[in-house]
């Protein structure tokens, strides 16, 4: 069983493993589908050495879904616990106007907007933790 939690306060950024990106475009919210895990996720990586939350949840988000022109805010920290330890994540909620050419193809098959949480989720208690964060923090 996988655990996540929301975490309001007491978090080191330095220990911050994930960057999510819960982002919103022509009336519905982006998904990307990743090639190894097979289902549909929402934008997400891991800070490169040297880069903070902010950085990486910039790159990240562009590579993954060619986003070009967008803005972008930081909605909470988490912690994931699949069995072996917690790890901290950094989720963000973005509104993007324009979509580009994914330059991340080797992880990600293709993005798409959906109206809803899709069925199709590859990690399905961790992204349904955090869109559900998304959409409480868009109200």
């Amino acid at each position: 069983m996988v655990k996540v939690e929301l975490v309001i306060a007491g978090v080191d950024p330095l220990m911050v493993s994930y960057v999510v990106i819960a982002a919103r475009h022509d009336g519905g919210w982006l998904f990307v589908r990743h090639r190894r895990r097979g289902g549909y996720e929402l934008p997400a990586g891991h800070p490169d050495p040297g880069e903070d939350t902010v950085e990486a949840a910039v790159r990240e988000l562009t590579e993954e879904t060619g986003a070009t022109d967008f803005v972008m805010e930081p909605v909470t920290y988490y912690s994931v616990d699949a069995g072996n330890g917690e790890q901290y994540g950094r989720l963000f909620y973005a509104e993007v106007e324009t979509l580009g050419t994914i330059s991340d193809s080797a992880e990600i098959e293709g993005v798409k907007i959906f109206r809803r949480l899709p069925g199709d989720l590859s990690l399905p208690e961790v992204m349904t933790a955090l869109f559900k964060a998304a959409q409480q923090h868009r109200g």
